[in-house]
């Protein structure tokens, strides 16, 4: 429910003062209530104290007759409703009173408000050198104290109730002269803000005469008006200036979006022409590890050709002296001399040619196989200009590479090789066996005359690791930083590119692995390939 501020002006103030004035009439009413205990305690302390110390020596003598006359003296107060002396025996000694409370047993009182039966009770004992005589037990009448605590209390309510009335006049009058004014401003503003949503900035503001804050309100709402106006007018005249801009932005767009246009064609354009150089530079890299490999390839070759060639020989002769047996046959068969082909079969010595034959086949097959061999590790290389990659084992590219440098390798240096069972990688193969070719050659070209390369693979947190280390000259710590940069070559002017370094760094970064290398002058260099191992999807 929804209540108006008027409203909540007169129920606010009307419950602060009834909380208030609820709070005095608890606090006078127990202020009261503790000053009618204390007087009352007071009093009856008092006067059992006093009677008691008056009939005390009656008690001792056992005089109940001046016992009867201080019972009956006492009995004279108006609000005493009895008094009686008992002694430790029960036994009653002395009675004042009406009858109805003398076998009345009783409990002594010590607050007026636990009093339910209207009498007061009060016990006081008699005792002489520590000994118990007797017990009084005096009744006083609390009606009058009752009586008077109800009018103090119908009085409190009383004014209470009419401070109240008084109060909610008062709030009335001040809620309908507060929220007058406040209702012609909520007025007035309802009329503004609907002003403002239909754009009508005519609208004619009424201040406020009050002298209070509600005057200074009202201005407050005047000059919002009037803020609000120029508001208006700046914000049309923005309007036109944003879209006069936007028309500019738009043309500007337009140019910006036609640079735009030809920046990126220009940029796929380079982006071509290095994709390009990238490939041109890896392929003349490669081109560069052929020719090193060329005359050793060529000399592997050249060897079982040459014993190939002359077997080919040897077999042309053997070849002719089997035709000229085949016609000695045919003579024999056509003549019927046998004699002419025994000779013939005896000077020959065919049981030999037949048995040199056999190992000249072999030995011909061997060298063709040879040169298999290496011409299918040339295809292996070559293969380095594809991108494509597929699962490959590391220990076979070894291998591989170790057959097209072993001619680089034999004259200069002892090589050893320790080869871990290992998991596939997913790489290029060629491109794997051009990074080898390229660490072989530096290994043996570091070497100081002959010396040792040892090449091994381990498997190492989910890593494949390729070590390949020689015993040579080494790195010198200013160059070992540079040594991955290309075109750097610690190697003579004429002796290298510097870029088979830089090349192979970036093969295996394009792997997903990575290429180090530890180094110390005099004492030699390892380089590090990591390659991750190809994971079962």
């Amino acid at each position: 429910m929804r209540y108006s501020l008027r409203l909540k002006t007169m129920i606010g103030t009307a419950i602060i003062e009834a909380v208030l004035l609820s709070a005095l009439i608890l606090v006078v009413i127990d202020f009261m209530m503790v000053s009618a205990n204390d007087a009352m305690n007071k009093r009856a302390t008092t006067t059992s104290r006093l009677f008691a110390s008056a009939t005390k020596n009656a008690v001792l003598s056992y005089d109940l007759a001046t016992l009867d006359a201080f019972t009956a003296e006492l009995l004279t107060n108006p609000d005493i409703l009895y008094v009686k002396v008992v002694d430790v025996k029960s036994n009653l000694l002395s009675y004042a009173g009406s009858s109805e409370f003398k076998t009345r047993l009783s409990e002594p009182d010590s607050l007026v408000e636990e009093v339910s039966d209207g009498i007061f009770d009060v016990h006081t004992s008699i005792t002489e050198g520590g000994t118990h005589f007797a017990t009084i037990h005096i009744g006083i009448d609390i009606g009058a104290i009752n009586r008077a605590m109800s009018e103090v209390k119908r009085w409190t309510i009383s004014i209470a109730l009419f401070e109240m009335a008084l109060v909610a006049i008062f709030s009335y009058i001040l809620g309908v002269y507060l929220t007058t004014n406040l209702y012609r401003l909520k007025s007035q503003a309802k009329k503004i803000t609907k002003s403002v949503k239909d754009e009508v900035f005519d609208f004619k503001w009424q201040p406020i005469q009050s002298r209070d804050e509600l005057q200074e309100l009202s201005a407050a709402f005047d000059e919002l008006y009037h803020t609000l106006t120029e508001e208006h007018q700046q914000r049309q005249q923005y309007q036109r200036e944003l879209i006069q801009l936007n028309k500019d932005l738009e043309r500007l767009v337009a140019q910006r979006t036609q640079k735009l246009h030809h920046k990126n064609q220009q940029l796929e354009k380079i982006n071509q022409e290095l994709e390009t150089a990238q490939q041109q530079l890896i392929h003349s890299e490669k081109m560069a590890s052929i020719g090193v490999l060329a005359a050793g390839v060529a000399h592997e070759i050249n060897n079982p050709l040459g014993f190939v060639t002359s077997n080919m020989d040897v077999m042309k002769r053997y070849h002719s002296d089997y035709v000229a047996l085949a016609e000695h046959a045919m003579e024999a068969k056509n003549t019927g001399s046998v004699q002419t082909m025994a000779e013939f079969i005896d000077r020959k010595d065919f049981e030999f040619l037949n048995s040199d034959s056999k190992a000249l086949i072999e030995e011909t097959e061997s060298g063709l196989q040879r040169v298999s061999t290496i011409v299918k590790d040339l295809k292996q290389f070559s293969r380095a200009d594809s991108l494509d990659l597929q699962p490959c084992d590391v220990n076979a590219c070894i291998k591989t590479t170790l057959n097209l440098v072993a001619n680089e390798l034999k004259y200069q240096a002892n090589v050893s090789t320790k080869l871990s069972q290992l998991p596939p990688v997913q790489a290029n193969m060629g491109k794997l066996i051009q990074v080898l070719t390229n660490l072989l050659i530096n290994a043996s070209q570091a070497l100081d005359g002959h010396g040792e390369v040892s090449i091994s693979t381990s498997m190492e947190n989910d890593q494949v690791i390729i070590r390949v280390q020689d015993n040579g000259v080494g790195i010198s710590p200013q160059s070992i930083d540079k040594i991955f940069d290309p075109f750097f070559t610690t190697k003579p002017i004429g002796k290298g590119t510097g870029l088979g370094l830089s090349v192979s760094y970036d093969i295996i970064k394009e792997h997903g692995g990575k290429l180090t290398v530890q180094s110390e002058e005099g004492v030699g260099s390892c380089f590090t390939i990591n390659l991750p191992v190809l994971q079962n999807s």
